[in-house]
């Protein structure tokens, strides 16, 4: 009698431990949508970036709205300004307007390739950088030698954890 007790009780106990894990993952789907999978995965693919890394500053800067404008300009999926993507254009050719989905992606995902060579693989000023800009962020470090984490990239790197968690299956990298 005392070991069916139990047994009921265990299977009560797992049986809401199971409806909380799946509420909570389908909460976890609804705030850390993937939007734009296909071209994140092939521009990551073509500039060795991780995707998930691009899906979490996509997040961040735009919430994955492509018409997302900031107060001080910036625009798009990855939130360029207008100054830093005529120059990306330069050093990455698009074909069309900066301000379409597929080329705000691509332009972003090369300038954190590009910050991240300059930064010499620093994940954390990397991100500072993109954020704030390479130049603020050097006289930054100037003043600051031991700068390196901010909220800024904190939350970056939860959200990619997250995405690399949620979306394990459906990013394609074959980088480090």
């Amino acid at each position: 009698m005392i070991n069916l007790f139990f047994s009921i009780k265990t299977e009560k106990i797992f049986f809401w431990l199971i409806v909380s894990l799946m509420l909570l993952l389908l909460t976890a789907y609804h705030y850390f949508p993937l939007l734009y999978e296909l071209e994140i995965n092939s521009i990551a693919d073509e500039l060795n970036i991780n995707p998930s890394l691009i899906a979490a500053v996509i997040k961040l800067e735009s919430n994955f709205d492509d018409m997302a404008l900031s107060h001080s300009g910036a625009f798009g999926l990855m939130q360029l300004m207008p100054q830093t993507a005529n120059w990306l254009k330069n050093q990455y050719p698009i074909q069309g307007s900066w301000r379409e989905p597929l080329n705000n992606i691509k332009l972003g995902t090369f300038y954190l390739q590009k910050l991240c060579s300059d930064f010499e693989n620093d994940i954390h000023h990397t991100l500072n950088a993109y954020h704030m800009g390479p130049n603020r962020l050097k006289d930054y470090l100037i003043k600051n030698e031991d700068y390196r984490i901010s909220k800024y990239s904190n939350r970056i790197i939860f959200y990619q954890m997250i995405y690399t968690i949620l979306y394990e299956g459906f990013f394609i990298y074959s980088g480090e």
